[in-house]
């Protein structure tokens, strides 16, 4: 059974297919029919709802995901609102009111989506009494919304007006998961959570030790973490899998620490999650998660979702290979550590072993003399593939370059180091020169192959200049 607040009503479900999305429950036994299938895939956004729980600090927030992609078992424990439950009364939610009186719908199909993803902004900058937004601040929240017919300057005026509205009260189902009344303990006590339906099975371990279990029992179970590639497998793919094991509830695997030399991320860490996290030993970073997908894709994937789904256009890898990055891999047998670059044997293929899970990463801070510089290509700046991704770690004196790792996503079957453009910097003048000739070995590095996102030379080309590109900012920046 799973149990989570639907729109201020507790709802308990047991019987119901393990493969089922949020989108496919609410459209099919709820009938709440605001939020809607667009391109089954988490881009458009038409599918977003609303749903609460703690943050890392222990405060509570909401966020909007894409509920076309994310599994229902996924929900225990959580508040969920949708844009049905925002109207209080014969009152609109702030955010809905100004969508009306800015103009901000047209065709309508798109509009749910919308509302749910500026409440989020709304709900949150609210609790830190922050009631101004900047036009940055709205595009990262619509990041993940398209819109075909409407025209965004009615949109954002919508957003800059809606604190401008009278707040839902705290009647209102939007308000009834304050930090006061949230008990996630007293919420899932007694619950033991799973779904079953016609042999297949949802299965949410607890703890660690419950997934060992698990896993042991059933090594060919699909794990899910963020679901944000996997859930493509049943929404486009049309897959449906017997046996799945949810990690949400593992609060372990989403634990942060840091000393004074590494930082350890739980392998069920959110992109979102990470950004504060990293921001200052890699601002580079952040700015590079920026750009993984959208507001709704980052508040549902994990950077270990990323690391295990061995995607050789995973963006987080080569960054991880650059910065040396370790992976705690564990089983009921005990917990191993094994650097990332011998993480991947091939394409999809990983050093996992049966019954085996990927627990946190473990980054090694940049030292005084070390730099990092990250570069994302392709064909548009947000919400899309990289056709390359080149993550580079300069480490000189001064006068020579003393250390060099260089890692692509994009050129190969697996993510990993270009060797021969490392060994040609290392040891060489900090110097653009330097850089013009290592980038030469680009082409004995790699041979990409040629996809819809780029041929082989355009690839080649653009990996030499990203090359070439690292040298004139670790320059520029003496």
């Amino acid at each position: 059974m799973i149990r989570f607040c639907l729109n201020g009503q507790w709802v308990e479900e047991s019987d119901i297919d393990p493969n089922w999305t949020i989108l496919r429950y609410l459209r099919t036994n709820k009938r709440q029919l605001a939020a809607k299938e667009g391109c089954a895939g988490g881009d458009c956004g038409a599918c977003s709802i609303l749903v609460g729980d703690l943050n890392p600090e222990g405060q509570f927030e909401y966020q909007a995901i894409n509920g076309c992609i994310a599994l229902l078992g996924s929900l225990h424990g959580k508040y969920v609102v949708t844009v049905e439950g925002l109207k209080e009364a014969e009152q609109l939610h702030p955010v809905q009111q100004a969508m009306v009186d800015k103009h901000g719908s047209q065709c309508g199909f798109c509009t749910p989506g919308i509302v749910s993803a500026l409440t989020a902004l709304h709900f949150n900058r609210s609790q830190q009494s922050a009631t101004k937004v900047s036009d940055h601040d709205i595009h990262v929240a619509l990041s993940g919304n398209l819109c075909r017919c409407t025209g965004y300057r009615s949109i954002m005026d919508a957003a800059h007006a809606m604190f401008e509205y009278p707040a839902p009260s705290e009647h209102a189902v939007i308000n009834q998961a304050s930090v006061v009344q949230f008990d996630p303990a007293a919420m899932k006590q007694g619950v033991q959570p799973s779904l079953e339906s016609q042999g297949r099975h949802l299965y949410v371990p607890q703890s660690e030790s419950e997934l060992q279990e698990l896993l042991a029992s059933y090594p060919d179970a699909k794990i899910w973490a963020g679901g944000t590639d996997l859930g493509l497998e049943i929404t486009q793919q049309f897959k449906q899998f017997d046996r799945i094991i949810s990690l949400h509830q593992i609060a372990s695997l989403k634990v942060v620490t840091q000393s004074q030399k590494e930082i350890r991320l739980g392998a069920m860490v959110t992109y979102s999650e990470s950004e504060a996290v990293l921001a200052k030993s890699f601002p580079s970073f952040v700015q590079l998660i920026e750009r993984i997908g959208s507001r709704q894709i980052r508040n549902l994937g994990t950077l270990g979702g990323n690391v295990a789904n061995g995607s050789p256009i995973g963006d987080t890898p080569p960054v991880f290979f650059a910065l040396n990055a370790k992976l705690v891999l564990a089983s009921k047998q005990g917990e191993r550590e094994i650097a990332i670059q011998d993480f991947y044997h091939g394409y999809k293929q990983t050093d996992l072993k049966s019954g085996e899970y990927l627990k946190a990463i473990v980054l090694p801070k940049l030292t005084p003399e070390q730099s990092l510089y990250i570069y994302k290509i392709s064909k548009r700046k947000d919400d899309d593939i990289s056709a390359v991704l080149m993550a580079c770690v300069i480490e000189h004196n001064g006068k020579t370059i003393t250390a060099a790792r260089v890692a692509c996503g994009g050129m190969a079957a697996t993510p990993c180091h270009a060797v021969k453009t490392e060994q040609a910097l290392m040891g060489k003048p900090f110097a653009l020169s330097s850089f013009e000739k290592a980038s030469d070995c680009i082409a004995q590095d790699f041979s990409p192959i040629k996809d819809v996102r780029a041929t082989k030379e355009y690839r080649l080309t653009v990996a030499k200049n990203l090359v070439i590109k690292t040298g004139l900012e670790c320059l520029g920046g003496q």
